[in-house]
């Protein structure tokens, strides 16, 4: 499966943010939007797969791995939870696609 597929399922994560409301700048917002998009960045050219995708995200939480959890600032810690969107919606289409 290719990982353009699962653009629209990212842009529908971007939605859900725009449509969030908030009293001013959120960093754990900016920092899933930033996530959201890099991820969607990289699941754009045609030859990238799911697989590729799953790669990214998951090298991109690693390079933040070694931040301890109470070090972890509001937008490091959307950034993570940004990717770990994409990642279950990874899980959901390789799911939905054996069933």
């Amino acid at each position: 499966m290719l990982a353009m597929d699962l653009i629209p399922a990212i842009r529908a994560l971007l939605e859900e943010l725009d449509q969030a409301v908030t009293d001013g700048p959120d960093p754990l917002t900016s920092g899933r939007r930033a996530a959201l998009w890099r991820a969607q960045q990289h699941a754009a050219p045609i030859d990238h797969t799911l697989e590729d995708l799953r790669s990214y995200c998951l090298e991109s939480l690693r390079s933040w791995k070694f931040l301890d959890e109470r070090d972890e600032n509001d937008y490091l810690r959307g950034y993570r939870q940004g990717f770990q969107a994409v990642l279950r919606e990874i899980r959901r289409a390789e799911t939905g696609r054996r069933t």
